[in-house]
């Protein structure tokens, strides 16, 4: 494997670890917190490899361009791809991806009384989001995350860009602790990435067919109550007709009785 990612990195980028580092970090998810590690194996770069912190520095300059051009762009983007038929699923399930960790970073803001407290609040949140190098988190999300919470261009760009800073000097702190085997972490870290993304499609997956399952159960029901509905009408209609029929049979027996006792009356031989 090693050997074709080699082969596959040479292809693209030659012997330009810098460049490769900078288009590395510049990937969701990898980021970075792979492109770091990465950059410094000896094993895919041989003697072109990064030292630890032209790999921190190349990686947390990559990462950091993303920044503001995603803040830019995000809402914008979002509300195209809602608007189009095409797109709107792609375009509600990103919005509803951040909106559901923006929830954790307002519900902790929202407790502090005052404006500025609640700024702060969302400013630290997204600080955090972005500091701890976790799988699934970074400047692509952090980003997203920021614009969701309304916060401006400038301080998305520096609060998401300083998390980064730190995320980037967590790496390279573990990556020393590998020593040449960096490659390993990279390993590691994608292996992680790897089971957490499946893990979210299983998921989504399992929710998808309950909500299915949800909507049959509920179609049944509607069907039944129709059905139920239908026997109603039919059962009140049948009442209905036999109380007129016998409401009319009441009356034609009194028109009846009525014109007999008429008759017995009119008849002079009684």
């Amino acid at each position: 494997m090693t050997a074709f990612i080699e082969r596959l990195f040479s292809s693209i980028f030659g012997d330009n670890s810098v460049l490769a580092t900078i288009i590395i970090s510049m990937v969701p998810i990898i980021e970075l917190k792979g492109s770091i590690p990465f950059s410094m194996s000896k094993e895919i770069f041989k003697e072109n490899a990064l030292s630890l912190w032209q790999a921190f520095g190349c990686g947390l300059l990559g990462s950091s361009l993303v920044v503001p051009l995603l803040a830019l762009i995000y809402a914008p983007i979002i509300r195209w791809l809602k608007g189009t038929k095409l797109f709107r699923k792609l375009g509600e399930k990103i919005e509803n991806r951040v909106n559901s960790k923006k929830q954790n970073i307002e519900d902790d803001a929202q407790k502090e009384r005052s404006q500025k407290k609640k700024k702060w609040g969302k400013i630290i949140g997204v600080f955090l989001f972005v500091a701890i190098p976790l799988p699934l988190t970074g400047v692509w999300t952090g980003t997203c995350i920021a614009v969701a919470l309304g916060l401006n261009f400038v301080t998305t760009c520096v609060t998401v860009i300083l998390g980064n800073v730190v995320a980037g000097l967590i790496i390279t702190l573990v990556s020393m602790l590998f020593g040449d085997a960096t490659l390993i972490f990279f390993y590691i870290l994608l292996g992680i990435i790897a089971v957490l993304l499946l893990a979210t499609l299983i998921k989504t997956l399992i929710k998808k067919a309950k909500s299915k399952k949800a909507q049959n159960i509920d179609s049944q029901s509607d069907f039944q109550s129709q059905e139920t509905e239908i026997e109603n009408a039919i059962k009140e209609e049948a009442f209905k007709d036999t109380t007129f029929q016998q409401v009319d049979g009441e009356v034609g027996d009194n028109n009846l009785s009525d014109k007999e006792e008429r008759r017995d009356n009119d008849d002079p031989n009684i």
